[in-house]
Order: structure tokens, then sequence, then C-alpha cells
């Protein structure tokens, strides 16, 4: 897995230094992938984590949400983003309740939802991972693939 260093994180989602520690290290919103681990040394990020922190940028710009509040949140989404893959994120939106709890879903069953919901699409954020940590889509591999008869 390629693991990232800030200076990537902070292009990659538009944080700055500054917001970028007090989130990472001094709250503890979204924890690094590997700490630092003594002086001089540089966190790392997975794509996993970038995705979070974009998410978190956009909760926190287009909603106003406050981010502390939402600690939980994070964490149970660090947790299920590490069991998920991610070509199998394509297509796919995060969905919150009113409640805090969320669950990945397809964003054209949404429209019998009986309740409240806010609705991260993650096609685009997806895209850009996809470019700037080398990811592939599995649609994109199949020219790599022979041409064979089937009979």
């Amino acid at each position: 897995m390629r693991l990232v260093k800030a200076s990537e994180v902070q292009r990659l989602t538009g944080l700055t230094a500054d917001q970028l520690r007090e989130w990472t290290a001094r709250r503890g919103l979204i924890q690094p992938d590997a700490k630092p681990h003594g002086p001089g040394s540089r966190a790392l990020y997975s794509w996993q984590t970038v995705l979070l922190l974009r998410l978190a940028v956009v909760l926190k710009e287009a909603f106003h949400v406050e981010l502390h509040s939402q600690r939980s949140l994070f964490l149970a989404l660090s947790q299920r983003l590490e069991k998920t893959s991610f070509p199998a994120l394509r297509g796919a939106a995060i969905a919150i309740n009113a409640e805090g709890s969320f669950d990945i879903v397809d964003p054209r069953r949404l429209e019998a939802a009986s309740n409240d919901l806010l609705v991260l699409q993650l096609d685009s954020h997806l895209e850009i991972l996809s470019r700037e940590f080398g990811l592939v889509e599995p649609i994109r591999q199949l020219p790599l693939f022979p041409a064979r008869a089937v009979i």
C-alpha cells in the first residue's frame, strides 16, 4: 500500500499544514496511518485516510458541520474503509443519518429513504485519488488481457 506525506495530503485535500496537524495530531479526528516516530520523521497517510480528510473538508466547508462532534463517525468510517476495496467504492456514496450512523450505499437507491440523510458522493474524490495514488479501475485493466474466443 502506498503512503503519502503531509505535503501531498495538503495538495489533495486543500488543507493547510496547520489544519492538517490540528485535525490529525492535536484533535485526533482522523489518525494518520503511520505516526511520526521521532524528531524529523513524518506522518504518512493511505488513500483511505486522504479520502476521509477530503470528506471532512466537505462536511466542514459545504455543510458547516462541527467536526469534533463527528469523531466517532470518522473512526467508524476509517474502520469500514480499511475493509473495503477501492473499486468497490466506485459509484457509491456515504449516507449519514441524523443519529450519526452511516452506510456506504448506491445513491440511486436512496429515493425511498424513510428518514433524513446527508449523502456524500464518492466518485469525484475517488477519481482524484486514483490519479494521485496510481490506483486503477478494474475496467481499465481489461485491455491488458488477451482476447480469447468463447465456444
